[in-house]
């Protein structure tokens, strides 16, 4: 008995022993229900203590969930996102930033909460994200502080309402946050270890395709059956869907945030089937727009998809315009040694590039402020090879190659 209670004491004291008992938990309430979440301090106190704060002064109060993803992540905790303004949800922070609190120990599984961040590791501040499914691709890059213990699946319901392009949804989804005393399971899902599949679909590197009419190696989609269409006005709203390898609608989005009756035009494309889609001759997961009717498939028109520059020079603002789209100059990718931090800036290079494709010299024109990461961006510069540039002289058939100068920023990438 004395060896029993002495180890039982000695279980309390080891940092990251979850029982069960009552907790101090934050509960987040939402249109769709209730969601309670188990902090955990000994795995990020820091993160704890601030969250806890922001909570006992209402700073969640009247925010919204402004990323919701099925099958991957609901985000929120944006004082933005108290605005009309959905351009900027998702860049504000509360009043400082947070040093990375990454832990070995613990995993991203179903109700996992996380801290949302920028490329800085120490970036994170007030945005929290609730998993839903398994995901192993964030662990150890965003700090884990809590775990949900009630309401996972309110936070689901939360995930499928209709979103436009950016994963915003369409009517609002409010936010309130307080602390109240629960009874909280034993044991942390979350410190769980073992080989987990991921639960993603429409995100990671498994996502669906932006359809790229362009391309050759793209065949266009068609719609093989469609047991609903919309009818009337209806008919010519653009939907955005995602369809999977098999030719079955796997998401729907909006690209106009305004659409009318949109829970039911969601509802629409799960009883269309196409033709699987094809790229290079192989089912590909795809994403494109089309009409609620089915008709007129296109390119998506946001949320990241890449844009034709040649249709937005035809179509769009003239260089210079509000609206115009500046041509992607070249990136010199350097790879920073290990546990390094990006720096604040990018190096500027100017290169003079041969009449052979080549570059003759890199010559740094703006540090980012270490001098190591200047140079090394200079020699991976100097690897570059590029097609000649060429210029047509009078009375001559073909153009000439020159040699020109070119200036390019240096891209800091992580090992």
């Amino acid at each position: 008995m004395i060896r029993r209670g002495i180890l039982a004491l000695a279980l309390l004291l080891l940092p990251g022993i979850a029982r069960a008992g009552n907790e101090e938990v934050a509960v987040l309430r939402l249109p769709q229900g209730e969601i309670a979440w188990r902090f955990l301090p000994h795995d990020a106190p820091e993160h704890v203590a601030y969250v806890k704060s922001l909570i006992a002064r209402g700073f969640y109060d009247g925010t919204t969930l402004h990323r919701v993803i099925p099958q991957f992540v609901v985000q929120g905790g944006d004082p933005n996102s108290r605005n009309d303004d959905r351009s900027d949800d998702g860049d504000g922070e509360a009043d400082r930033r947070l040093k990375a609190e990454f832990s070995e120990h613990l995993h991203y599984r179903p109700g996992t909460v996380g801290m949302a961040r920028d490329a800085d590791p120490d970036s994170g501040s007030c945005q929290f994200f609730i998993a839903l499914e398994n995901l192993p691709r964030l662990d150890g890059r965003y700090t884990i502080f809590a775990e949900v213990i009630e309401g996972l699946e309110v936070a689901r319901r939360a995930a499928a309402v209709p979103r436009d392009l950016n994963d915003n949804p369409l009517q609002r989804v409010p936010v309130t946050l307080r602390l109240e005393k629960r009874k909280v399971r034993e044991g942390v899902a979350s410190r769980e270890a073992g080989n987990w599949t991921s639960g993603e679909v429409l995100t990671g590197p498994d996502k669906p395709r932006p359809w790229d009419p362009g391309n050759r190696l793209w065949a266009a989609p068609v719609l093989a059956k469609a047991g609903m269409r919309a009818e009337g006005e209806a008919a010519a709203t653009r939907l955005e869907v995602a369809v999977g390898a098999d030719g079955r609608v796997i998401d729907v989005r909006f690209p106009d945030p305004a659409t009318p009756d949109a829970l039911r035009l969601q509802a629409i494309p799960g009883t269309w089937i196409f033709q699987p889609p094809l790229y290079d001759g192989k089912p590909q997961k795809t994403r494109f727009e089309i009409r609620a009717d089915g008709t007129e498939p296109a390119p998506s028109t946001g949320g990241g998809a890449p844009i034709d520059l040649a249709a937005a020079a035809h179509d769009g603002a003239g260089a210079g315009e509000p609206g115009a789209i500046a041509a992607p100059r070249p990136a010199v990718r350097v790879t920073l040694p290990a546990g390094a931090r990006p720096p604040a800036r990018a190096t500027r290079l100017r290169l003079t590039v041969m009449a052979d494709g080549s570059v003759g010299d890199a010559a740094v024109q703006q540090s980012c402020g270490d001098a190591a990461l200047d140079a090394a961006a200079a020699e991976e510069a100097r690897r570059l090879a590029f097609a000649p540039a060429t210029r047509r002289r009078p009375g001559r058939s073909e153009p000439d190659p020159v040699a020109v100068y070119l200036d390019v920023e240096s891209r800091f990438v992580a090992p």
